[in-house]
């Protein structure tokens, strides 16, 4: 009540203060009006008209709207409406020709006179109408207050009864509470606590269909996705620091492959990758067993894929025919997700995870799993490529001296721990010299490159073949006796003389000394010493021959070979030239 008191209060007083204003206004136009009638002082006229039409005209247009819409539809817009009437007829009158005329000074006194009185008769109009308007609402504000009054009686009334109603029910309300809702509320308050230690196992029990119900089924339901978020977190987290330990690229991708298969129940998941060409994608993990991949995968280009080609993921539905369809993954009979491997705006391979229906949260596993997953087998396949190539001669493609000398001393320390015997070749191209002074150096690469081929495609699985020098070679054999490695050291020898290089019309022989672990050594650095001196004894008995050496207590010669022992040789020595050790 004392509200709306107020409120009539102020609506009054604002309606009541705009018609002052408005009076005032009205008053102001018919001044100026009269003013103008006649007026030959053009400077005066101008002041005059300006002063009318762009402040007093518009302002009398604003207060009416404002007016108009306060007041809003009812009998009491009528004066409103007959004042808006008026002022339009009076606004037409200021625009006539004849005032226009008069105006302007041209018109007789007669005319003027006439003027003089009709913009006076329409001007008392709108005050008339004014004055009834403050009388009007004047009424309304005395009626508007007496009925407050009375409502204000029935008000007090109803508030006593109101009153006395409340303090029943709030007995009844403090007894409803202390036997119901306060125990369910402590219940909640327990859970909540359980929860913030982190005990997220927990659940409410909610009974009854009312809002305490709902909200004990609403924090159930909190928690759940709280504890389902914590799950995620948790084995992402195992995850990454899982992959931070992993050792090469292929324990990465099979990491990869079960952590997504563990956290996504049904799914399987399969890690592709590029070749080192980059031509070509290969599987890096096991495939479905369906075998449509497989199929689809055999010589299957990178951009074959649609998560390589655009480096973005993509997503297959089963029974969804795609504008767009994946050549690996679609039309498949489960559903897919193919997330690329994306590193530094380089694809360098996809992962696919299919299974019948994959969620959103599904999604973001994949999503989030192949991004941590990525730069690390990158850095993976960066060291392993690095390794590759410092343990590699680049010109012949077989392990370099540091390789060949790591492989020696643990080929060697398994021998003696089977009680297999190890034997050591070694090989030094004949007359190599000769071949760069004639042919250049470049026909002689072309010589050791041919001789490093020619290595790697006679040789078994187990054995192993390094260059050891400029043009002298290693070849390791396990298990194998002193007949066997003359034999395989003769099959060497005649594959060797028939290599053929184009524009290069000399033989290429080399000579060959064969040593066994344990007949002729005891240790890797005796064998190597062993080896050397029986390929010094076939280069002194004509080149071109296999020779074995000596009985391990027969007096060995001088060293002429790079000291074999527990520590790499030095990294200048893997391309110095034998000349030095042994006549070429």
């Amino acid at each position: 009540m004392k509200s709306e008191a107020q409120r009539l209060y102020a609506d009054s007083a604002v309606n009541m203060q705009r018609l002052a204003v408005l009076r005032a206004t009205f008053t102001e136009a018919g001044r100026v009006a009269l003013q103008m009638i006649p007026t030959t002082d053009r400077t005066r006229l101008a002041e005059l008209r300006t002063r009318l039409y762009n402040f007093t005209v518009p302002e009398a247009d604003r207060l009416l709207t404002a007016l108009r819409e306060e007041l809003g539809p009812g009998p009491g817009t009528l004066p409103v409406d007959q004042m808006i009437t008026y002022w339009q007829g009076f606004r037409a009158l200021l625009n006539s020709p004849t005032v226009l005329a008069t105006a302007s000074g041209t018109t007789d006194t007669a005319t003027n006179d006439q003027m003089v009185e009709q913009v006076s008769k329409a001007w008392n109009a709108l005050e008339a109408t004014v004055v009834q308007m403050q009388t009007d609402l004047a009424t309304r504000a005395g009626e508007g207050y007496a009925r407050i009054e009375r409502e204000y009686e029935q008000s007090q009334r109803n508030i006593t009864l109101i009153i006395a109603a409340a303090l029943i029910a709030g007995i009844g309300g403090v007894v409803w509470l202390i036997r119901d809702v306060v125990p369910r509320i402590q219940t909640y308050s327990r859970f909540a606590a359980d929860v913030a230690d982190g005990q997220l196992g927990v659940r409410l029990e909610p009974t009854g269909s009312d809002e305490l119900s709902e909200l004990g089924h609403a924090l159930n339901r909190m928690v759940e996705r709280r504890a389902a978020e914590h799950d995620y977190d948790t084995t992402q987290a195992e995850f990454s620091r899982a992959l931070q330990l992993t050792k090469n690229e292929s324990e990465a991708h099979q990491l990869l492959k079960r952590h997504l298969e563990r956290a996504i129940p049904g799914a399987t998941a399969v890690v592709l990758i590029r070749n080192n060409s980059a031509d070509r994608l290969q599987s890096a993990t096991l495939l479905p067993d369906d075998g449509i991949m497989a199929e689809r995968l055999a010589g299957a280009l990178p951009h074959t894929c649609l998560a390589v080609r655009f480096a973005q993921p993509n997503d297959e539905i089963a029974g969804h025919d795609g504008l767009l369809r994946c050549d690996l993954c679609g039309d498949g009979a489960s559903s897919s997700r193919c997330e690329p491997l994306l590193v530094g705006g380089e694809v360098i391979g996809a992962v696919v995870v299919q299974r019948s229906q994959l969620a959103e949260q599904n999604k973001r596993r994949i999503t989030e799993s192949v991004v941590h997953a990525a730069p690390v087998l990158a850095n993976l396949r960066n060291l392993a490529l690095a390794e590759h190539r410092a343990l590699t001669d680049a010109l012949t493609g077989l392990p370099n001296q540091r390789a060949s000398h790591d492989t020696l001393l643990r080929m060697a320390a398994q021998s003696c721990r089977a009680l297999d015997p190890l034997a050591v070749v070694l090989i030094d191209l004949d007359h190599f010299k000769q071949i760069n002074d004639l042919y250049g150096h470049d026909k002689g690469d072309e010589v050791l490159a041919a001789v490093g081929a020619m290595f790697a495609a006679s040789l078994r699985a187990s054995d192993f073949a390094g260059r050891f020098g400029g043009e002298e070679f290693l070849v390791l054999l396990p298990g194998t006796s002193s007949r066997e490695a003359k034999g395989v050291a003769e099959h060497l020898r005649t594959a060797m003389s028939a290599i053929t290089i184009p524009h290069f019309e000399r033989k290429i022989t080399a000579s060959f000394g064969v040593a066994v672990l344990p007949d002729h050594a005891p240790d890797a650095a005796t064998l190597v010493r062993q080896a050397d001196r029986a390929l010094y004894l076939a280069k002194a008995a004509g080149r071109d021959r296999v020779h074995i050496a000596a009985d391990a207590h027969a007096p060995t010669p001088a060293v002429r070979h790079p000291r074999i022992t527990g520590a790499a040789p030095d990294a200048t020595a893997s391309t110095a030239s034998t000349a030095d050790r042994h006549p070429s």
